[in-house]
């Protein structure tokens, strides 16, 4: 076989890769974890989810950076639950969101550092099996479900404004695992759980019973999380964002999880039409480091702190060595693409 028709061979496949890259401009814009709009092609209509700051990460454990300035979590009214105001459940084609209508002046968020975070709003994340759904993995292992409570920095004003800036927003992730063993009853999910049949379809809101926001949190859970910088997990990818993991985990049911993966979203498929779609892998895959640190507010292993510097570090440069964006790989494709037609014509 001769050398042009090797490169012939070559410019088709790269040409077939790109192909199915460009499909996605068919829907440009629309976004969902799965199919031509998911993860790996959020970046067309969403550049800033191509950035390096970007999240969930994988945490390892044995590498995270011990950080005496990370004082504890002073919550603000997370026990309480405000009378004049509307809890409701919606599910809004990606996943399912608690939200507060309220006008009332009493503050619910957190202190942090000495800096005020205002409450926004809370969601989930969830896989189609108890062995994922999480988007922030601990050391590659996954959990079924994670629970964002977003926040604002309250001198930026809201939470629009505060997207602009890096320190604007601060996400407190919480990662459930599965204990069957519990009081389904006594379970903090289990008010969502009653009323989450309402909301089954995409769109679809419900009001429920005042939840407080502890209910989402582990207990004595404030002074023992990671912490690092990055991005909203689902486009815009908002680079913007203070993350908080905590170390401890809450319980969930092998039969609570169901309710997750009876909900429906929507699918935007190759014909432009809108679809109904089971919800299920509501999470974004694990983004690079780019070299950023992870910290812990609290020494493990005994008292001793691991650092950058420590025998494990060997095995972070792999893991993040062979951690690439999609952008680096379709911009490769298309130089491969102009070079082998540059040969097929020059040569």
């Amino acid at each position: 076989m001769g050398n042009k028709m090797i490169i012939a061979i070559l410019c088709q496949f790269a040409s077939n890769a790109y192909g199915k890259h460009g499909d996605v401009h068919t829907h440009f814009g629309e976004w969902a974890y799965d199919y031509d709009t998911g993860p790996e092609y959020w970046f067309y209509a969403h550049p800033l989810c191509n950035g390096t700051k970007q999240s969930p990460v994988n945490i390892l454990e044995n590498e995270v950076v011990y950080n005496e300035t990370l004082t504890p979590l002073v919550l603000l009214n997370y026990s309480t639950v405000l009378n004049d105001a509307s809890y409701y459940l919606l599910n809004n084609g990606h996943t399912v969101m608690m939200g507060i209508q309220t006008n009332s002046s009493v503050p619910i968020g957190l202190m942090w550092k000495g800096r005020q975070y205002n409450y926004y709003g809370l969601h989930f994340h969830w896989g189609e099996n108890d062995t994922i759904g999480c988007e922030h993995t601990l050391s590659n292992r996954s959990n079924p479900l994670e629970v964002h409570i977003i926040h604002y920095l309250s001198e930026y004003g809201n939470f629009s404004n505060a997207l602009n800036y890096g320190d604007g927003l601060l996400v407190w992730g919480n990662i459930f695992q599965i204990d069957n063993t519990i009081d389904e009853s006594k379970s903090p999910l289990q008010d969502i759980f009653n009323k989450i049949d309402r909301v089954t379809l995409a769109d679809n809101k419900t009001f429920i019973n005042p939840i407080p926001l502890k209910s989402f949190v582990a207990d004595n859970s404030t002074d023992s999380y990671y912490h690092y910088e990055g991005s909203l997990t689902a486009p815009e990818c908002t680079e913007s964002v203070m993350w908080i993991v905590n170390h401890k985990r809450m319980k969930v049911t092998s039969n609570q999880m169901k309710n997750f993966r009876l909900l429906k979203g929507h699918l935007h498929n190759s014909t432009d039409s809108v679809e109904l779609e089971s919800l299920i892998n509501t999470f974004r895959p694990t983004q690079p480091l780019f070299g950023r640190k992870v910290y812990t507010s609290v020494q493990l292993m005994n008292g001793s702190s691991y650092n950058s510097t420590n025998f494990f570090n060997k095995s972070s440069e792999i893991y993040n060595s062979t951690s690439f964006s999609t952008g680096s790989v379709i911009k490769t494709t298309i130089e491969v693409l102009l070079l082998c037609y540059a040969f097929l014509i020059f040569f």
